[in-house]
């Protein structure tokens, strides 16, 4: 019997289990706290319920957009900005060597935020979101490179915490220093 190599695709489905742990915890914890935002904050709306007063509260808003509202009312142009971004995270996690633990785990929160939203997206036409910080921004109303800075941080969701905090991580492993390769001594 001739015994053959497993494929590309099935050793990154099989040799990258801490990818897909972290994308599944990830999506079921956005798609339940989404859930209950929808049965449990949504009927207070337009009010914010304070959890920290002061600091973080529960208000609900249903975003046609990105992040900010960026490209609202363009669903299907937002939908395929999320399909391109997740084929290329999973090229990186085929690619990746499975000792890159943090590496894959950052690529699978960033992964199981995309599909929450998108998930959200496809179902409802809009994202739904929960979470708001009560407090003003400092320098609210400033503008910086075209950009003003709101007096609140938009009402935000699960899937926006996992993908902030993928590309965090992200940032922060490609200021690491990379260890070089070791030179094979040459051979006299």
């Amino acid at each position: 019997m001739t015994e053959t190599s497993p494929s590309l695709l099935q050793r990154a489905i099989t040799t990258k289990g801490v990818f897909w742990l972290t994308l599944l915890m990830g999506l079921v914890s956005d798609i339940a706290t989404k859930a209950w935002a929808d049965i449990y904050v949504r009927p207070t709306d337009p009010h914010v319920t304070q959890v920290i007063p002061g600091v973080f509260g529960w208000k609900w808003a249903t975003n046609e957009g990105a992040a900010f509202s960026i490209m609202h009312g363009r669903p299907v142009l937002l939908a395929a900005i999320a399909c391109i971004v997740l084929l290329v995270l999973l090229g990186y996690v085929v690619a990746t060597d499975p000792k890159r633990r943090a590496f894959l785990v950052a690529l699978g929160l960033v992964a199981s935020g995309a599909i929450g939203n998108l998930y959200d997206r496809m179902l409802l036409g809009h994202v739904r979101d929960f979470a708001f910080f009560t407090f003003d921004l400092p320098l609210h109303g400033t503008s910086i490179l075209g950009f003003t800075i709101p007096q609140r941080w938009p009402v935000w969701n699960v899937a926006d915490a996992w993908i902030m905090l993928g590309v965090a991580m992200l940032l922060v492993m490609s200021f690491r220093k990379q260890p070089k390769p070791e030179k094979a001594p040459d051979a006299a």
